[in-house]
């Protein structure tokens, strides 16, 4: 789907992935190396929010927590779970900005060592499942803090995963 058609579709809340397949730099190295560790498609995830008519991720990135515009993010997999986005949920995802990420925190998480929510520093499968859980969907006891993991536990709730390009 197109990101044009798919834009008036996507709602705050609806998950979204990536998946990463450049060899190019350090960065794309270290994600190849968490995608290869994990055996997993999906290299990062993170929420959409609808502000103002502009729809922007909020995700946990190397730079920490942050608010970013979707459609210089393309391409990506949209997961439209419904969700009950309601004001204190959207305030509990918000108040996270600005907080750190961990690297640390993202190889505990596909070790499984992970508590989920728990720490001061974010990874972004622990970031999504946290919001979540905060919006009524927990699947924090029964997966992984991964990208897989999250993508897996939506589609094992019969959501469906669609391609966003350009």
């Amino acid at each position: 789907m197109i990101y044009a058609e798919a834009r008036q579709q996507i709602v705050s809340g609806n998950v979204l992935a990536w998946t990463h397949r450049g060899w190019r730099s350090w960065y794309d190295f270290k994600i190849q190396l968490v995608r290869m560790f994990t055996r997993s498609e999906y290299a990062h995830v993170a929420l959409a929010w609808e502000c103002g008519g502009r729809l922007f991720v909020i995700e946990a990135v190397s730079s920490g927590v942050r608010i970013f515009p979707l459609s210089r993010l393309l391409p990506f997999y949209w997961i439209p779970i419904k969700l009950d986005w309601t004001t204190a949920v959207e305030e509990f995802a918000l108040s996270k900005v600005g907080e750190p990420y961990s690297q640390l925190d993202a190889l505990a998480a596909a070790l499984g060592l992970l508590k989920i929510g728990a720490g001061k520093y974010w990874e972004c499968a622990e970031y999504v499942m946290t919001v979540l859980k905060h919006a009524g969907k927990d699947y924090t006891g029964r997966y992984l803090a991964t990208p897989t993991a999250v993508v897996t536990a939506l589609q094992s709730d019969g959501i469906p995963t669609y391609l966003i390009d350009d």
